[in-house]
């Protein structure tokens, strides 16, 4: 009995996982914040090696300059997370959403892992081609790659974009109206973390400070890249949890 209830659980997940990714494929806001995040990032990466070329930034590795710009083109993909799960309750959505997958739990974390699938081939494009387009402008100036560098630090930024927009569709789960999530990601990423980092000696174990280590490790090295992944990964999961939680208790 229990297996034929396992079945099912798996079966209705396989279902839902699927209904998920076709939803995402068919949404326009998919595309269009995806392609224009790799657009922001190919402009900023541009800038950081131009910059570099002159001499005006404290950035010494062509891999470190060409992945300057994901700090700034990361809030492509957050927004994105949470344009993914708020576009529920638009126009009543969430109601079709529910009738056909009445088992919240399966559903919201089959949407969590289509938007997983969609994040890890993200994330890796749009860093990657940061990189390639700084050597491409640096040519025979460029330092080589080490190609264990280059792959640990493509591992790590994918793993921070991935976990931190997450967060950030988690987020939009509890609030569920995009400009609150938008306003509570992008706050706190772009001011409040920074502040933060600044003044206090416990910002190494947030979510942001902690997860940027996987890729771009600070000087001091306070943190190693896998104790960041490590404490990133336990913020999202802390997020997820909360936003299932919220979810399934919800009236709509």
């Amino acid at each position: 009995m229990s297996t034929l209830k396992t079945q099912s659980y798996g079966q209705e997940m396989c279902r839902a996982l699927k209904a998920e990714l076709s939803k995402l494929g068919s949404l326009p806001i998919t595309w269009f914040t995806l392609g224009g995040t790799f657009i922001v990032n190919l402009v900023l990466a541009y800038a950081f090696a131009k910059a570099g070329l002159q001499g005006l930034t404290s950035l010494q590795s062509t891999l470190e300059i060409g992945l300057a710009s994901v700090s700034y083109s990361q809030a492509g993909l957050m927004i994105f997370g949470i344009l993914a799960v708020c576009s529920e309750y638009t126009g009543g959505q969430i109601r079709t959403t529910l009738t056909a997958m009445p088992r919240r739990g399966i559903q919201i974390f089959a949407a969590l892992l289509a938007l997983t699938v969609v994040f890890i081939p993200a994330s890796f494009v749009i860093s990657a081609s940061g990189i390639l387009l700084t050597q491409s402008l640096y040519g025979s100036a460029a330092a080589p790659i080490v190609w264990g560098d280059l792959v640990s630090a493509m591992l790590g930024v994918s793993g921070y974009l991935t976990l931190t927009a997450l967060i950030s569709a988690a987020t939009g789960i509890v609030l569920r109206r995009m400009l609150p999530a938008v306003a509570v990601m992008l706050g706190y990423y772009f001011i409040a973390g920074p502040l933060i980092r600044d003044h206090a000696d416990f910002a190494k174990y947030l979510s942001d400070t902690a997860g940027v280590v996987m890729w771009f490790p600070p000087s001091d090295r306070a943190l190693t890249p896998v104790q960041g992944g490590i404490l990133l990964g336990a913020w999202t999961l802390v997020a997820v949890i909360i936003a299932a939680t919220v979810y399934r208790k919800r009236d709509m």
